[in-house]
């Protein structure tokens, strides 16, 4: 409490938060310029009011309480016992500490809710956060018309009176507030958050709208302005990532049915140059599938724009990174970051291809899911396709070509629009089940199987048969490599094609991999070829357990870098010819004996 002194102006510095007490007859009360003075003096110095001490019967001058009223000045009437100035002066001390300590109060909660303002639930912290100190039903509308409210059960009663009122708000787009009255005696106050249309509206229903109860709803409109645009931008964010992973699918997808330049343009949206390089090493990373969207994500963030990186779109386990080789040192820094992820968790595994051109991105798939194959028989879980020479590189190339090009004749005459589909299909289709191929060129599965079904029947193939399959398998490659040559009148046959010491070398440089193995592998793998890929009728050839069998297909396929065994993840049927076979039958058919020649002779001259 400050008592002024007779004809004196108080002392800005010492009225701050204090009651200013004159006597009625003080000459600044009843002169209008000093008046003016002394009430902008009070405001000045941040006063806590004025207050005039009356004698018994006197009352204010109408000139101070206007005045007062005008300038904000709250005004008290007093006695003029100086005692009771002081009693006066403790009741007002302390409600003024007791309205400080709850505004500390109320910052220390805020500050509290700003640290969950990140959070998924920050939304509806802030509204029951508001709800417990204002002792108010909150509810929020959002701009999707969505509702949060610090009572559920009760959310559409307290806003069914309001809204009308609440709709109008919304559309508004810009900073409104509105009030109603209840039958019951409460108040429903509205308050928009923004300046969008349609606008998130805040409705609080309370008893009373006390000092306390204002200030937290003028505090928490700002909070949940800044939870809202955070939450749009998670939003936005997103989107653009969905949109982005969508964008990386469709351009490996578009690699893999050979569509190269239609991938180019696609991978311009991600980020311009990123196929440039025109050759690329492929990794395929395998994780749990729970885990695999954030393994994405974070191959993303952590390698960037220049590396394709995307979910497989066939298997759920697997992450595809496929990697420009010539653009800096992006080819070491995935590596060393994919084997990084790959050490973290022993239910991982990592393959990788051998250097391909973007047209040969189907094969530098196959060389991943190959070494991938390996990598899961590694104690190190990690492995790089060795790479290999291929038959398709070994033959005569005039002679090949000629001969591919007589069995491809049927499907390479037809028009472009219907040949390029049914080719990529069908090399795909040799390699995947018809499901697979499906989610791999991004068609659907009956279009799949029906251009396959479509390809065979215009070859005269039966691609259930697992030497015809190979020898298709081996007519796609060596078309794909020798396209450029001129092809010859007379169309030679397989078995002089294969007749040749080079391929004679390949066959046994390929099959001696097995004698790594002391067990009996070469048996194995002729009986199992025999029986047309089935584990039981193998078994019964051999005299083995089908366990034993399955045990040494498991060898083999560390060994020869190649997929024997069926995945059943894929849904695939025991005795389906999975790709690695396609090889080891023309392999066999080089340097095995007479039986297995004269069934595979016969059903390779079936087939042209």
């Amino acid at each position: 409490m400050y008592v002024l002194a007779h004809a004196h102006l108080p002392e800005r510095d010492k009225t701050r938060h204090q009651i200013v007490v004159v006597q009625p007859d003080e000459p600044r009360l009843t002169d209008c310029q000093h008046l003016t003075d002394l009430m902008s003096l009070l405001v000045a110095g941040q006063a806590a009011g004025l207050a005039i001490a009356l004698r018994d019967g006197s009352e204010v001058a109408d000139e101070v309480r206007r005045e007062a009223h005008r300038h904000g000045v709250p005004l008290l009437a007093i006695g003029p016992e100086p005692a009771k100035w002081m009693c006066l002066h403790r009741a007002l001390t302390e409600d003024h500490h007791s309205r400080m300590q709850r505004t500390a109060d109320l910052h220390s909660q805020l500050i509290e809710q700003l640290r969950h303002l990140g959070r998924a639930e920050g939304t509806q912290r802030i509204v029951s956060w508001l709800a417990s100190v204002s002792d108010a039903e909150v509810t929020l509308t959002t701009a999707r018309g969505t509702t949060v409210a610090s009572a559920p059960q009760s959310a559409a009663r307290g806003t069914a009176l309001a809204r009308e009122r609440i709709a109008e708000l919304a559309a508004a787009g810009r900073s409104r507030s509105a009030a109603l009255d209840l039958p019951d005696g409460r108040q429903i106050r509205l308050f928009t958050i923004g300046s969008a249309s349609p606008a998130p509206v805040l409705a609080v229903t309370c008893k009373s709208f006390c000092v306390e109860v204002s200030a937290a709803l003028a505090r928490v409109l700002d909070l949940l302005a800044a939870r809202l645009a955070l939450e749009e931008a998670e939003r936005r964010q997103s989107r653009l990532q969905s949109g982005e992973h969508v964008v990386r699918e469709a351009v490996f997808s578009l690699l893999m049915a050979g569509q190269v330049n239609a991938a180019k343009s696609a991978a311009v949206g991600l980020d311009p140059g990123t196929l440039d390089a025109g050759i690329a090493r492929t990794f395929i990373l395998k994780v749990p599938p729970a885990q695999r969207p954030a393994i994405v994500q974070q191959c993303h963030d952590e390698i960037g724009t220049k590396a394709v990186i995307t979910a497989c779109p066939t298997y759920p386990d697997r992450t595809v990174i496929l990697v420009p080789s010539t653009i800096g040192d992006i080819e070491a820094r995935t590596l060393n970051t994919l084997v990084t992820h790959t050490r973290t968790a022993p239910d991982r595994f990592l393959g990788g291809s051998a250097l391909h051109t973007l047209d040969e991105t189907p094969s530098a798939y196959q060389d991943a899911a190959r070494a991938l194959t390996v990598a899961e028989r590694l104690p190190g879980r990690v492995h790089c396709y060795v790479t290999e020479v291929q038959l398709a590189y070994v033959l005569d190339q005039q002679h090949a070509s000629t001969w591919a090009r007589h069995l491809l004749h049927p499907l390479l005459e037809l028009p472009e629009n219907r040949r390029e589909p049914l080719l990529a299909t069908l090399r795909l289709g040799l390699v995947f089940p018809p499901a697979v191929t499906a989610r791999m060129l991004g068609t659907h599965r009956n279009t799949s199987a029906r251009r396959i079904a479509e390809a065979a029947t215009l070859l005269g193939v039966d691609l259930q048969d697992i030497w015809q399959r190979a020898l298709i398998g081996l007519a796609l490659q060596v078309h794909a490599e020798t396209a450029h040559l001129r092809p010859g009148m007379d169309a030679p046959v397989i078995s002089n094609i294969l007749d040749t010491p080079e391929v004679r070398r390949w066959a046994h440089e390929f099959l001696g991999r097995l004698d790594a193995d002391r067990r009996h592998l070469r048996e194995t793998l002729t009986a199992w070829i025999r029986a047309k890929t089935r584990i039981e009728d193998t078994a019964q050839l051999t005299g083995l357990n089908p366990a034993t069998v399955r045990i040494h297909l498991r060898s083999a396929e560390e060994l020869l870098q190649r997929r024997l065994l069926t995945n059943t993840a894929c849904n695939m049927p025991e005795g389906y010819v999975v790709p690695g076979a396609h090889d080891l039958v023309l392999a066999f058919f080089v340097v095995e004996g007479t039986t297995l020649r004269t069934a595979c002779q016969e059903a390779l001259s079936g087939s042209r």
